[in-house]
């Protein structure tokens, strides 16, 4: 716009003295006087200008508002008439006041504030941001715009003020139904079945095909005439480690199922909270490596005051990728995981090698669950081990509780 009043205001002088047209001349010199000084006043009007941003918390969890702060500051002598500010935010932070619009990243949106500033001035503004979606989201990049009173010359800069946020995912309370086992005079609890402690037996009941031969009572077998098995309580001397695959489809075709991720995030933290407060050391470890930093997503078994804490945080970055196959995974952990260890692997695509892995695990005499999530029922005792599901369900969102049949 600048350009075309100055090449405006030249080809009018032209004219002028060539007609010797004293008010075509006036009028051309006044327009190069002011697009000369719109073009000054435009190129120092983002000088000294500092704008920045931050939350009143960097950690919510879903469903959540959180508040975003902004301050813009003209530190200079020469007034702005207008500026155009735009933060860019993730699309699953949803601004309740403000004007948006779309970014240039279609996965993001632009909270654009228009100003008007004198010398020396500072403006605040607050605004409710509603967290949607759990994940680890930076606020910003920031663009700002200016100008001249006039409109002819515009300036714009870019300020790399990036805020991290981080949702959490909901916890949900999680119940275990009752399983029927092959014995068709009782069933097994699928508590007691996760969280085994072989340190503290309290009773015994009727071997069930599958069982580890190691943990039957021989006195109690003589005593009733037929096999029994020891159960045993858990205590907090127990790790509990849950090894998740990202995994949505089958391979090799690439992509995800969102509803499943997410599901099995719900199922992953649920059954984490629930551990650690039953007093047990508690792990997980995700195939995946971070987007933001390249390392292994996982958190080793510990029960500090701040494990839970943890967990959410890499539960909150999973993505739909994975780095590394869950059998793998599963194999090189657990070699370094305590004999008495309680392995429970989540997964919606369980594979012929983690089946295979499973079953090992058990043959060794670990304690080695599979949660399938979006599996049929099933109460089976397969070789791959005990095998439990997570009902599939479009509407997680709506969750109130994880039930693991």
């Amino acid at each position: 716009m600048g350009s075309f009043w100055f090449s405006s205001a030249v080809v009018m002088l032209l004219i002028g003295a060539a007609l010797n047209s004293a008010p075509i001349l006036l009028i051309a010199a006044l327009v190069v006087v002011l697009s000369l000084t719109a073009k000054r006043w435009a190129d120092y009007s983002l000088t000294r200008v500092e704008y920045i941003h931050w939350l009143d918390s960097n950690r919510v969890f879903v469903g959540e508002n959180v508040q975003l702060f902004t301050q813009i500051t003209n530190r200079k002598f020469l007034p702005l008439p207008w500026v155009q500010v735009y933060d860019e935010l993730p699309q699953t932070v949803r601004p309740l006041d403000g004007y948006t619009a779309p970014a240039p990243d279609p996965t993001r949106i632009s909270l654009i504030s228009y100003l008007s500033m004198k010398w020396y001035h500072q403006i605040r503004r607050e605004y409710t941001l509603q967290c949607l979606h759990r994940g680890h989201f930076t606020l910003g990049p920031v663009r700002i715009r200016s100008g001249d009173l006039f409109g002819m010359f515009t300036r714009e800069t870019r300020i790399s003020s990036e805020q991290s946020l981080t949702v959490y995912p909901t916890i949900l309370p999680v119940v275990f139904s009752d399983i029927p086992s092959k014995d068709p005079y009782g069933n097994i609890r699928i508590r007691r079945a996760l969280l085994d402690d072989m340190t503290r037996p309290v009773g015994s009941r009727k071997y069930n095909p599958g069982d580890d031969l190691r943990r039957i009572n021989w006195k109690a077998t003589a005593r009733v005439g037929h096999l029994q098995t020891k159960v045993f309580d858990y205590s907090t001397s127990m790790k509990f480690v849950i090894f998740f695959s990202v995994r949505t489809i089958e391979p090799p075709l690439q992509g995800s199922r969102p509803h499943l991720l997410e599901l099995g995030v719900l199922t992953v933290t649920a059954l984490a909270n629930y551990a650690l407060e039953k007093g047990l050391q508690v792990g997980v470890y995700i195939n995946q490596t971070s987007h933001d930093t390249a390392r292994s997503m996982s958190v080793p078994p510990g029960r500090h005051a701040d494990q839970l804490t943890r967990i959410l945080e890499v539960m909150a970055q999973a993505h739909a990728g994975e780095s590394i196959a869950l059998d793998q995974l599963v194999i090189e952990q657990s070699r370094v995981l305590p004999w008495d260890t309680t392995i429970v692997v989540v997964a919606a695509i369980p594979d012929e090698a983690t089946l295979s892995t499973i079953s090992r695990l058990r043959r060794a005499g670990r304690d080695a669950v599979l949660i399938h999530i979006g599996g049929e029922r099933t109460a089976s005792v397969e070789a791959g081990g005990k095998r439990l599901t997570v009902a599939e369900t479009m509407d997680w969102e709506s969750l109130e509780r994880i039930v693991i049949e």
